[in-house]
């Protein structure tokens, strides 16, 4: 019979392990991340609840982590130069730096917005 999600990390957690798949625990990799931003905390977000530039990055780092401990096939298409990501020593947010896509138009107005 199919479990009810609780909607608790430990329920996730649970069914990884049930169904004998990878997981990538983003949810124990930020708790460490914003324990170490500490005050810093946050600059990593844009309104106290969304990731800015500088958060999310952190956090795609954690998932590319957890593809390359879980030995996912997606790692290997990853940059060959990648090296582990420790979530406990995150990149100084005080010296981020992301440059806009070379994409972006700077006057056009954000879809959604």
């Amino acid at each position: 019979m199919p479990r009810r999600f609780r909607g608790e990390p430990s329920t996730a957690r649970e069914v990884a392990h049930e169904q004998g798949t990878a997981l990538i625990d983003l949810n124990a990799m930020s708790v460490k991340l914003y324990k170490a931003l500490g005050a810093d905390i946050g600059l990593a977000f844009q309104d106290g609840t969304h990731h800015n530039n500088y958060g999310s990055y952190e956090l795609a780092k954690c998932v590319v982590d957890g593809i390359q401990q879980n030995k996912l096939g997606l790692a290997n298409h990853l940059a060959k130069d990648w090296s582990p990501f420790d979530p406990s020593k995150p990149d100084d947010v005080k010296t981020f730096y992301m440059p806009a896509s070379p994409m972006r138009d700077p006057a056009a107005k954000p879809e959604g917005n």
